[in-house]
């Protein structure tokens, strides 16, 4: 199953403990140092849910419905036409 931004922003407030130096971090899709990239993740699983992307963002493995992403890579991958 396809995870959406929302789902992983969700997934990320589950009270884990996070430390930037001696500062205890509260809620890391909201601190400033982590909150961009959080959001920056969400919008990857956002373009891998949405139905114009599904076939090159997702694949079924044979006699499973069922969609799995695509793991992205920035080096060693082709770009996408």
């Amino acid at each position: 199953m396809l995870r959406t931004g929302k789902e992983h922003i969700e997934r990320l407030r589950d009270g884990r403990i996070v430390y930037i130096g001696s500062e205890r971090v509260g809620d890391v899709t909201t601190h400033p140092a982590f909150r961009n990239a959080a959001r920056t993740v969400a919008a990857i699983y956002d373009m891998k849910a949405d139905p114009a992307n599904r076939a090159i963002m997702s694949f079924t493995e044979a006699g499973d419905a069922r969609r799995a992403p695509r793991r992205i890579c920035a080096a060693a991958c082709e770009p996408i036409r």
